[in-house]
């Protein structure tokens, strides 16, 4: 899938044009009528509809993307608009129109897995916490648990911003 093509109508697409961050998920947010990610308020208006989970889901992003430490300020206020995107319903990965630009995937939890493993059978990952949870395969593709603080607490958190610093 190219950021140019027509996105089939059964994927949902929700963020930048030009990604640094590519999140694919399972299910979609509840979209609130007259709703648009360009409202200065998007964010908190889609957690205020969507409640604790997509609080949840967009937090941990926040705090992966974030520049520097202050992740709520991004979250309500960058996040979706300039860097990350999300996918519903993608059977392949988003590739990017831009030369030299790195493209990081997520790919969150067993169901996005599973629904793109034909794009990921060929490849070697590697574990980077040693204990399975975040698999990574020596260039922009991450396997990642749910985005829950459960599944994905504060030091995996840490240890994916480090290692997206340390290959971008």
């Amino acid at each position: 899938m190219h950021l140019s093509d027509t996105i089939d109508t059964k994927v949902i697409s929700l963020g930048a044009h030009n990604p640094t961050y590519c999140f694919y998920l399972p299910t979609p947010p509840v979209f609130p009528k007259e709703w648009s990610l360009a409202q200065d308020d998007a964010i908190s208006v889609l957690i205020e509809h969507n409640g604790n989970h997509w609080r949840k889901i967009l937090t941990i992003m926040a705090k992966i993307c974030a520049p520097n430490e202050d992740w709520k300020h991004y979250r309500d206020t960058h996040l979706l608009k300039h860097n990350e995107i999300i996918l519903i319903g993608a059977d392949t990965l988003l590739q990017t129109n831009i030369p030299q630009q790195k493209l990081w995937h997520f790919l969150v939890g067993a169901v996005v897995s599973q629904q793109l493993s034909m794009e990921t059978q060929d490849v070697s990952f590697i574990d980077v916490n040693h204990n399975s949870k975040l698999l990574y395969n020596n260039q922009s593709l991450l396997i990642t648990p749910y985005l829950d603080y459960r599944q994905f607490p504060n030091q995996l958190i840490a240890e994916t911003r480090a290692l997206i610093a340390s290959n971008s």
